[in-house]
């Protein structure tokens, strides 16, 4: 409902709501634009290591660390490209940076011990996890070649290259819509699987839930005071990703209740 509203308003004030928030100096939204998408790093890279620890099958396990590890090269070049400053030893740096956080991920969970009644359930939450991200990716992605929309701050002085959010223009090159920054953002929903297996985000079901909620909307916030993204853009990045996560938490609890997860 509140996505429905936002597409409803942005109809009309998608453009001049991005003129009024426009603030490319701001500190706070210049932090978010840098450390935005790592929600859905993060889940890449615990469900990864999460798989290397659990699956049963030694090959299996060796493929999970080395994704792991790709994950957190991919990590460190994001990391780099957004914090490292010198261009010489930027790319170097991140990949050293990201495999050693792998690695340091991986050999930590060595030393976890899990208990065999949750084997099953995490498992499984990092299957979805992994699911989950490359759905919302994808989705977003289709979407930003198909509307080819031009971002605020890429529109010239007269903004005659502003379409509105209902007007595909197909491969132009742009890339505004929908916000792909708000759908990694809102990768943060996946919490909403905690109350499955923890006893304190049992008690607590609906934090995690305003938790995810309150990040997102933080970040899509952002996006439109560095001219970024539109309204309409981030309304639809972060209902993609609430969506592809409700319907990963569906499967889950369906699998529970068919007694999938169960130890043997």
């Amino acid at each position: 409902m509140l996505a429905l509203g936002a597409m409803i308003a942005a109809a009309f004030a998608d453009l001049r709501l991005d003129i009024a928030l426009n603030d490319p100096a701001d500190f706070i939204s210049n932090w978010f634009a840098r450390t935005g998408e790592m929600p859905a790093y993060g889940v890449l890279l615990l469900a990864s290591a999460m798989l290397a620890k659990l699956l049963t099958r030694p090959w299996m396990r060796v493929g999970a660390g080395i994704a792991c590890v790709g994950c957190g090269v991919y990590f460190g070049l994001y990391v780099a490209r957004r914090f490292f400053l010198e261009d010489t030893f930027r790319t170097g740096c991140g990949v050293l940076w990201g495999a050693g956080f792998a690695l340091t991920l991986l050999l930590a969970f060595r030393f976890i011990s899990i208990p065999e009644h949750l084997r099953k359930p995490l498992l499984c939450m990092a299957v979805i996890g992994l699911a989950v991200c490359a759905a919302e990716t994808g989705l977003v992605n289709l979407l930003k070649l198909l509307w080819g929309r031009t971002r605020f701050r890429d529109l010239d002085a007269a903004y005659t290259q502003f379409t509105a959010w209902y007007h595909p223009n197909g491969n132009t090159g742009d890339h505004s819509f929908p916000s792909g920054h708000t759908g990694s953002a809102g990768m943060s929903y996946l919490l909403m699987l905690l109350p499955f297996v923890s006893d304190f985000w049992r008690r607590h079901r609906r934090l995690a839930f305003w938790l995810a909620f309150c990040y997102t909307t933080t970040v899509a916030a952002t996006r439109l005071i560095m001219g970024a993204h539109y309204l309409s853009d981030v309304a639809i990045g972060g209902t993609i990703a609430f969506t592809c996560v409700l319907i990963g938490v569906k499967t889950y609890e369906t699998l529970a209740q068919r007694g999938k997860l169960r130890g043997n």
